[in-house]
C-alpha cells in the first residue's frame, strides 16, 4: 500500500512540475493567466495585444517606409493584425504563430488588397521570426513580405524589421 501511495505522489509531482517551471527565464515576470487568459506555458508568453512599428523596404536595399500597427496574439496559435499602411484598400490580417524555442516565435499572416474601385488586387503574405524579451514586454522581429498578384504569382518582395511593445493595463 505504501508503494502505491509513493508512486501516486511521485506521479502527481511530475505532472505538476511543468506548470511550476513555465514562468520564463530567471528574473522574468511569470505569465499571468488572470490577465492574459492564456494557460501559463512558455509559448503563451506572447499572447496579448501589441503596438508595432515595422520598417520595410526592398530586400536588396533602398528606401524604406515605417508602418505602425496593432497585433493580437491569441492563445492556441492564431493572430490578427491591422496597420496604417497605404493604400487603405486592404482587409485585416489573419494568421498563425508558433513557439520555436526559448522566447522565439515564427508568424505567418496575410491580408487581401483591393484597388480603389473595390476589385481584388491580390494578397500580401508576411512571415516573421520574432524574439520576445525576458520580461515579455517587447519583441524584435525580422520581416519578409511577399506581394502576390490575383493569380498567385509574385509581384514583389520586401524585407525589414519590426518592434512590438505590449499594450497592457497600467
Amino acid at each position: 500500500m505504501k508503494l502505491s501511495h509513493t508512486i501516486l505522489a511521485v506521479s502527481l509531482a511530475l505532472l505538476a512540475a511543468p506548470a511550476a517551471t513555465v514562468a520564463g527565464p530567471p528574473g522574468a515576470a511569470p505569465a499571468n493567466p488572470t490577465q492574459t487568459g492564456a494557460l501559463p506555458v512558455p509559448a503563451n508568453r506572447i499572447v496579448g495585444l501589441w503596438a508595432t512599428e515595422v520598417t520595410i523596404g526592398p530586400c536588396q536595399g533602398g528606401p524604406t517606409m515605417t508602418i505602425h500597427g496593432t497585433s493580437l496574439f491569441h492563445a492556441g496559435g492564431t493572430l490578427g493584425e491591422t496597420n496604417t499602411s497605404a493604400p487603405s484598400g486592404r482587409s485585416h490580417s489573419q494568421g498563425i504563430w508558433k513557439f520555436v524555442g526559448w522566447n522565439q516565435y515564427k508568424t505567418r499572416f496575410r491580408f487581401y488588397v483591393f484597388l480603389p474601385d473595390g476589385s481584388y488586387d491580390g494578397v500580401q503574405e508576411i512571415r516573421t521570426t520574432t524574439v520576445l524579451n525576458s520580461q515579455a514586454t517587447q519583441y524584435d522581429a525580422t520581416v519578409n513580405a511577399r506581394f502576390l498578384n490575383p493569380d498567385g504569382s509574385l509581384r514583389f518582395q520586401v524585407c525589414g524589421s519590426a518592434r512590438g511593445d505590449r499594450i497592457g493595463f497600467d
